[in-house]
């Protein structure tokens, strides 16, 4: 591979994970500044964008001291729900190759920068969120599927598991199976001193994961990814309806930061677990009067602030960090600040 992660330095910081009122929260690898912070940076690399998105992380130093998590999103679950295979990083079906996956692990823990698995069930072939393919594995093979979990991230010596799998439309029917697996999972990951992430819907209404699974996983995952992306900033007025449903939560303007947060927060869960998603491949995004309704301002360094002040996460899709903005010292200065304590 031309210009690959090969050659970088690797350096690995085993992790300590401690138990505080319940809920998990694991000690960061990055540094004396981490330490201090329970408030995560995590951004992801997909499969199909390995190359561009390491080109991404090298535009400037400041990027890596921002990151605190990357998620490998290079696992889709097998055909048959009993265990993992490798994703394939365009149309032909062409698959990750353990190659490029090291390399990535050891760029990263030379930064000291933790790294997830991440398990989803979409693809460049499947080209849709295939739900049918998700609940084989979590719903009718728990057991089976969770130790493919657990050995493939041993096999490449990561630090946690993040669960990426979607559903699109009312599927509460398979909430209490999911609430199961996320606990029995989570049980096995902390005796290994490793962590489980969740990524969720921004809604409470529909889809799944959604907001109104998070309280079933309190004291069982460290943190949620709510995948807003550009519909999320705190100057929102936005509510939502679901197609041929009632508007959500009575109409609340659900997608402000801090209407997020309250609800994460009502599920039992401290600020720093419930993660924003923030969109690199905008520079901006929301409109109208950002003031009168709480936010600060569109651009990126505003919706950071917005973070900072309610003392949240960010979760960033994805690593290419497409906008240039994104790739720039004062953006990844503004996220190390949003890290501090």
């Amino acid at each position: 591979m031309k210009n690959s992660f090969s050659g970088w330095v690797r350096i690995w910081i085993s992790g300590i994970t401690v138990v505080a009122s319940c809920l998990l929260v694991p000690l960061s690898f990055a540094g004396a500044a981490h330490k201090q912070s329970k408030t995560h940076v995590v951004g992801w690399i997909p499969a199909y964008a390995i190359e561009k998105s390491r080109d991404a992380l090298n535009a400037d130093p400041e990027i890596a001291k921002g990151l605190t998590r990357i998620g490998l999103q290079f696992w889709n679950p097998s055909p048959d729900g009993k265990g993992l295979v490798l994703a394939p990083i365009n149309e032909t079906g062409a698959p990750v190759t353990p190659r490029q996956i090291h390399e990535v692990v050891r760029w990263a823990k030379a930064r000291k920068i933790q790294v997830m698995l991440t398990v989803y069930n979409n693809s460049q072939v499947m080209k849709k969120w295939d739900w049918a393919l998700a609940r084989r594995a979590f719903a009718e093979n728990p057991k089976i599927f969770s130790a493919a979990l657990l050995k493939e991230m041993k096999k490449y010596d990561l630090d946690g598991i993040d669960l990426d799998l979607e559903g699109e439309g009312h599927l509460d029917a398979d909430r209490q199976a999911y609430a199961s697996f996320v606990k029995n999972l989570s049980r096995q990951l902390q005796s290994q001193g490793k962590f489980l992430t969740v990524d969720s819907f921004h809604s409470p209404c529909v889809n799944a994961p959604n907001m109104s699974w998070w309280r079933d996983w309190q004291g069982y995952v460290d943190a949620i990814h709510s995948m807003g992306y550009q519909d999320l900033y705190e100057g929102s007025t936005a509510t939502f309806t679901p197609e041929g449903g009632a508007v959500c939560e009575n109409g609340a303007a659900m997608f402000k930061y801090s209407w997020q947060l309250n609800f994460g927060r009502q599920a039992g869960f401290q600020a720093h677990q419930i993660v924003m998603g923030f969109p690199t491949w905008l520079a901006a995004w929301g409109e109208g009067d950002q003031a009168a309704q709480g936010g600060i301002g569109t651009d990126v360094l505003d919706h950071l602030k917005e973070a900072k002040q309610l003392k949240v996460g960010i979760a960033l899709w994805d690593l290419q960090l497409a906008a240039p903005k994104w790739r720039q010292a004062a953006t990844w200065k503004a996220i190390q600040q949003l890290r501090q304590p």
